[in-house]
């Protein structure tokens, strides 16, 4: 024991994880952006404390991962489908809140999705 701090997954700080990461919240910003300019202009908060909540949690959960394992993105992605949602809400549990976990745990899953595939291709060569 030599009192030094436990090194970040290399996985966590590559190049592929920030190129899917952007996207993510890209694709899924502009969705919930389009929905909230035509519903409530409110939801721009929401939005906001979603993308915030995910990043913060694939970042937070992925430290504890030494591999690029699923359950780090579906955790965050469960995380910001109830923020969301609770934050839409006016923070009540609606019967909502449970198909806003399960789509935030998919949209979790798809990330991990893209980069293992993303991982997998820039060690072939092939990108």
């Amino acid at each position: 024991m030599t009192g030094e701090r436990p090194r970040e997954p290399s996985w966590l700080t590559s190049v592929e994880m920030l190129g899917t990461t952007v996207v993510v919240l890209l694709i899924g910003g502009m969705v919930l952006w389009y929905s909230a300019a035509a519903r409530e202009p409110r939801l721009v908060f929401t939005i906001g404390s979603g993308l915030l909540a995910y990043t913060c949690g694939v970042v937070a959960f992925g430290r504890r991962a030494a591999h690029v394992v699923l359950w780090p993105f579906a955790l965050a992605g469960l995380c910001a489908g109830v923020v969301m949602e609770l934050a839409a809400a006016e923070w009540l549990l609606t019967r909502e809140t449970g198909a806003a976990a399960l789509t935030g745990i998919t949209i979790g899953a798809a990330h991990w999705s893209a980069l293992r595939v993303w991982l997998r291709l820039g060690r072939s060569g092939a990108v």
